[in-house]
């Protein structure tokens, strides 16, 4: 079954971009045709993909898609690259936003210009690296593929910023659409006892259902385990600053059987499917 999802927190510095990369890859991995769109306006996506040119480029770009005055075919602007193929943010995004903003039905654009057109008949996967705050963008964004992954550092802002967007966003638009939270994913874990004490308090809240087996707490007490979440590793920013995926960039990575499951989890479509 095909799907689009959205990599979203209204806070940054979280690993959104990181963890939408890498998603992306796992998918791509796993033999599926898969697009990552940047909709982020700082380009984090599209530099760690190596399209960085793109950012600034004069040619049609995002923005040409996404608005009301002709716009162009989302072909036009669609990057190739070796495992998943990418549409590049631009340094233009905030007046985009704007238009989105402005226009009547502009949070409809990214389901109507994007995803429909593209989900199932070219891409079995899209996978959006959302902007990291409230806002028509983001709004657009979790319209548009009702489905949402929500990267948190186990930090008490980290959290507080999920909380926001659960009550301010992700809940306004479910009485409006239907919206999928697929997981939450604990995100560049070292170790440490508040580590510990919010993933525990993550499962004894509504939220436990969308925490991955491979996050939960009992594995910080597994000899076995590399302990629970998407661990720090410094490769994932070597593989960002060289303009690729941890896969490419380090293919033995222990972090790679981690974005494996999740890539299934989005296969399935949330955490506790058969």
């Amino acid at each position: 079954m095909s799907r689009a999802v959205s990599v979203s927190l209204q806070k940054g510095g979280v690993g959104k971009t990181t963890i939408a990369i890498n998603l992306a890859d796992a998918l791509a991995a796993r033999g599926n045709d898969v697009l990552l769109v940047d909709l982020d306006q700082q380009g984090n996506a599209t530099e760690g993909v190596g399209l960085k040119d793109a950012y600034e480029s004069s040619e049609p770009n995002i923005g040409d898609v996404l608005t009301d005055d002709d716009p162009i075919d989302v072909h036009e602007v669609i990057r190739d690259r070796e495992s998943f193929d990418v549409l590049p943010s631009h340094v233009d995004l905030d007046d985009i936003e704007d238009r989105v903003r402005n226009s009547t039905f502009g949070v409809l654009w990214v389901r109507r210009r994007i995803v429909d057109p593209l989900l199932g008949d070219d891409y079995d996967y899209i996978v959006i690296d959302s902007p990291p705050s409230l806002g028509p963008l983001s709004d657009a964004a979790l319209i548009g593929t009702g489905n949402v992954v929500v990267p948190l550092l186990m930090s008490e802002p980290s959290v507080s910023g999920f909380e926001r967007m659960f009550e301010q966003q992700i809940g306004p638009i479910r009485r409006e659409v239907d919206l999928d939270i697929l997981a939450i994913v604990p995100n560049d874990l070292t170790g440490n006892n508040e580590e510990k004490r919010i993933i525990r308090d993550l499962e004894d809240s509504p939220f436990e259902r969308f925490i991955p087996p491979f996050a939960h707490s009992d594995l910080f007490d597994d000899p076995d385990s590399k302990g629970p979440g998407i661990r720090h590793r410094i490769a994932f920013s070597r593989a960002w600053r060289d303009g690729k995926t941890l896969r490419e960039y380090d293919p033995s990575n222990d972090m790679l059987d981690r974005l494996d499951q999740l890539a299934e989890i989005v296969e399935r479509g949330g955490t506790n499917d058969a």
